[in-house]
């Protein structure tokens, strides 16, 4: 009897064994029918970015097939406009949806108002008044007021840096805003009822921005930059420090590691903000910033394709300005952005640093949107690293698209606010095009010499 019941057990664990074994398969199999079912049906649809829905269109407008046909504008006239909502296609927004969740974007926080039709909203063209007072860091006169006593510091700074740093006029000659796109040092001052009162001054603009971020002190003794002047040093330290960076690190140039990091544009400049005074070009340059679009392959890299486009856009901003402005804003879309494309808090540290010491009083204001809790940890990581002066200029967009179109339109203007973001700019980056010029080009080799010629930046 003992022998049967131990058969009949062996029997039924066997059978129990082989349902399970049966069921999983069977599950298995279940999954790849329906992942490549939904493979198949997605297939045409873009993974990235998660686009919102629904697409606002101008009731002025004839609708086109494409994206351009949907955003291209033929009315010219400013103030507010109505907008009438087109419904969302169901299967698009399904295929989003599940496409983002594996590309990182899961966090329900990101997009609330994905594929979410409304009835009607109106966005004005024209930049808010009070939402530019709100966020004045976003605008830079041309004609900046400096108080007398400045000018007198800037001139004693400028002397003292002459004597100090070796060769200071020939080698600052060789280090220009963008590789050849406008001075760093301005030797000449100008005369005349026309200039500023920079522009008088001996290299106006370039000290103007170290005292001002150094709070002018009256002894020209400060702790910046940061890092290098803990225990405080000489003002004049932290210009020989930035033009021996500038000859060294190269911040105009590129490598053919920039340019595959950046393939997909994950940070490009792009537009000018709006002069808030009239008759006046000081635009701030804009900066976009996607951090889900980034082709991870070297943090090194990463930060140079950063550093590069900061350094471009301030030179397009002097540019045109004339000289008087050279400030950025930037815009982050968080979008996409997972644990996979996360920079080492080492790479993040050294951009922080690079940015803080050798980029004084260059930021207008940083515009933050669909973090999501990857993004979320990033921007509390890098939060830390940064002087209060800049954290007070991060400002988080309202996940409400009408209230976050209010704001890109006065910050960025109408015209520069993009498709991905409910806007109407159709521009599309294009790597090759962004990094076209031979002569600003290094070898992957040269990009890393800074690493033993200036190991403050390893």
């Amino acid at each position: 009897q003992n022998g049967e019941l131990k058969k009949s057990s062996s029997k039924s664990a066997e059978f129990y064994a082989a349902f399970v074994l049966g069921g999983l398969v069977a599950l298995g199999l279940l999954s790849i029918l329906i992942v490549s079912g939904i493979y198949l049906t997605c297939k045409g649809v873009p993974s990235s970015p998660v686009l919102e829905c629904p697409t606002i269109v101008s009731k002025k407008e004839t609708k086109k097939g494409g994206l351009a046909g949907l955003f291209k504008r033929k009315d010219s006239t400013g103030g507010p406009i109505e907008l009438e909502i087109a419904s969302p296609d169901p299967k698009d927004c399904a295929c989003r949806l599940f496409l983002g969740y594996f590309n990182g974007n899961s966090d329900s926080n990101a997009a609330p108002n994905t594929c979410v039709p409304s009835q009607k909203q109106t966005v004005s063209k024209k930049p808010s008044k009070e939402l530019m007072q709100k966020y004045k860091v976003a605008f830079t006169t041309e004609r900046l007021p400096v108080p007398q006593d400045h000018q007198q510091l800037i001139a004693e700074f400028a002397e003292r840096t002459e004597k100090s740093v070796p060769d200071w006029e020939e080698r600052a000659s060789k280090v220009q805003w963008g590789g050849s796109a406008w001075p760093w040092y301005v030797s000449q001052p100008k005369s005349g009822g026309d200039a500023t009162d920079l522009e008088k001054l001996r290299g106006g603009n370039l000290f103007f921005s170290y005292l001002r971020i150094m709070k002018w002190p009256k002894t020209l003794s400060a702790h910046f930059p940061f890092k290098l002047c803990a225990k405080g040093c000489d003002s004049e330290v932290a210009l020989g420090h930035t033009l021996e960076w500038r000859e060294k690190y190269k911040p105009w140039m590129y490598s053919p590691a920039v340019v595959k990091e950046n393939e997909k544009g994950f940070v490009f400049f792009h537009g000018f903000s709006d002069s808030k005074e009239e008759g006046e070009n000081s635009s701030h340059a804009i900066v976009w910033i996607r951090g889900g679009l980034r082709n991870k392959i070297d943090d090194t890299a990463q930060t140079r394709a950063y550093v590069n486009t900061l350094e471009r856009a301030v030179a397009a901003s002097y540019a045109r300005s004339n000289g008087r402005v050279g400030k950025f804003n930037v815009v982050l879309d968080g979008t996409g952005f997972s644990f996979r494309l996360m920079p080492s808090l080492h790479s993040v540290k050294i951009f922080v640093t690079m940015l803080q010491d050798h980029f004084p009083d260059k930021l207008g204001i940083i515009l933050m949107t669909n973090l999501g809790s990857v993004g979320e940890m990033l921007a509390k990581m890098i939060l830390k690293l940064l002087s209060e002066e800049v954290r007070n200029k991060i400002i988080i967009l309202p996940h409400d698209p009408q209230e976050r179109q209010a704001i890109l339109n006065t910050v960025v203007s109408y015209d520069n606010s993009p498709t991905w973001l409910g806007g109407t700019d159709t521009y599309q980056f294009n790597a090759k095009e962004y990094y076209s010029d031979p002569e600003f080009m290094l070898s992957d080799k040269e990009a890393l010499e800074y690493l033993e010629t200036m190991p403050y930046h390893a």
